[in-house]
């Protein structure tokens, strides 16, 4: 998956359910992950990049939180496929 697509997706995921981010550092720790807080605050608004252990550290995160709450909704994994066209994608046409 696009880097950019699972930032956008995971962020989502997190603002649907209101999740808490410090608790998902947390989380995110607990599950291996090396990000500060901070930098899963500035990734999940969209500021920052993480690499994709951290991405996937996190995600594997905000599921298990959404699957113990009983919430919908998933964050993708870097190796997840995106289902549906994109804009670059053949037979699509982009703005110019």
């Amino acid at each position: 998956m696009d880097e950019v697509d699972q930032q956008a997706l995971t962020g989502a995921v997190i603002q649907e359910h209101g999740l808490d981010l410090g608790q998902l550092w947390l989380e995110h720790i607990a599950l291996g992950g090396d990000a500060s807080e901070q930098d899963i605050r500035n990734y999940s608004a969209g500021l920052s990049a993480l690499p994709p252990k951290e991405r996937d550290t996190l995600a594997q995160a905000v599921n298990e939180h959404c699957s113990a709450a009983g919430l919908p909704g998933r964050a993708p994994f870097s190796d997840s496929h995106v289902t549906g066209p994109r804009s670059d994608s053949p037979g699509t046409s982009s703005p110019r």
